[in-house]
């Protein structure tokens, strides 16, 4: 059978690592744009004087917020795609690194820049549920409509209630009293690190991938690795472990602030690098390392019952513990066939002797 190898999938792990930290560092290149958002409206705000007059000075105000925030998101959007064009790059540079690391005279292949960045742009993202265009570009554009709509409501909100254009500004920024944390430009920038997280995600993925595909005398398949903590959603929960052929399986990002990753899986004729593979393990249980072979369920049934319970919810984590299946078993129910997570009625249905076992 193919499997993974310590020093690839050590490679993967650090590299996770290193990409939460990246993410957090392109997240912060938002504020100055966020800040001329703020400063811009304000000001046209305050052309209207202490109120707004009558609708149509709002809908001439509304024409002009959208105008503004729309070429600030733009130039924004351009140096986003840029950044992320950069980190496929290097995701691919160093996917292939780790291949000539972990076999001895083998000599890896790069995918050319073009390919590295076209895989990026025109390879949707695979977020569940998301109803706009899964493309990297209009999923940006979708989502800086999004905010520019929610401060466009804001004014329109504050107008109908009568607010003075001091106090719609006040909505707007967020309250001393609360350090202005709780105004719509706060929740913009909570979006906005959720957007750039999985933007990342899905760039890192796509290099990844492709430079996978392109050194497939090596690369059999890939495996789905998810983070050994509690925050862990239930869908990469149960795909953590499972191996999928090239464009045959999910790929991360698979929902917003996913931080799944997925491994190599080298041919079977490197089978002996596959000793002491480590994978870091994270949560209230403790700090460190478990073997490469475990999976999250395995990993989480081993934890403390009130730590499953906080980590998948108590009535899966009764399932988990007393429904006579195993880990392999449970990550299999909680999915259907396209990987999307089933609610518990719908794992009912699947597998009733399972929750008449557990006494549910």
């Amino acid at each position: 059978m193919p499997s993974t190898s310590d020093e690839t999938f050590d490679f993967t792990v650090r590299n996770q690592v290193m990409l939460e930290r990246l993410k957090a560092g392109e997240h912060k290149k938002f504020a100055p744009f966020l800040k001329d958002i703020e400063k811009s409206v304000r000001i046209r705000l305050s052309d209207e004087g202490e109120t707004i007059r009558n609708k149509n000075r709002l809908n001439s105000l509304l024409t002009d917020v959208t105008a503004i925030q729309r070429q600030i998101y733009n130039e924004y959007q351009a140096q986003l795609v840029g950044d992320l064009s950069a980190i496929g790059v290097q995701q691919a540079a160093f996917e292939a690194a780790s291949y000539n690391a972990a076999v001895v005279g083998f000599q890896s292949s790069i995918p050319a820049e073009a390919q590295i960045l076209a895989a990026i742009r025109v390879n949707p993202l695979q977020v569940a549920n998301y109803a706009g265009n899964p493309l990297l570009e209009p999923f940006i554009k979708d989502w800086s409509s999004s905010e520019i709509h929610r401060v466009r409501t804001a004014i329109q909100q504050g107008f109908y209630q009568g607010q003075t254009n001091a106090e719609i500004t006040r909505n707007l920024r967020g309250t001393r009293a609360n350090n202005f944390n709780d105004g719509d430009y706060t929740r913009v920038n909570r979006s906005n690190r959720t957007l750039v997280r999985t933007a990342v995600q899905h760039s890192s993925t796509q290099a990844r991938v492709i430079t996978m595909s392109q050194n497939s005398d090596l690369v059999a398949s890939y495996e789905w690795v998810s983070t050994l903590d509690s925050r862990t959603s239930n869908q990469c929960a149960s795909l953590d472990g499972r191996n999928f052929k090239m464009g045959e399986g999910p790929l991360p990002p698979i929902h917003p602030n996913c931080r799944s990753t997925i491994t190599p899986v080298l041919s079977s004729k490197f089978d002996f690098l596959d000793e002491g593979a480590t994978r870091p393990e994270r949560g209230s249980s403790g700090t460190g390392q478990t073997n490469a072979d475990t999976t999250y369920y395995s990993w989480l049934k081993r934890q403390p019952a009130k730590f499953q319970n906080e980590a998948i919810g108590p009535t899966r984590g009764a399932l988990l513990r007393n429904g006579g299946i195993t880990s392999d078993e449970f990550a299999k129910l909680s999915l259907n066939k396209n990987f999307e997570p089933l609610t518990l009625d719908q794992m009912r249905a699947k597998s009733p002797s399972v929750f008449e076992r557990a006494g549910l």
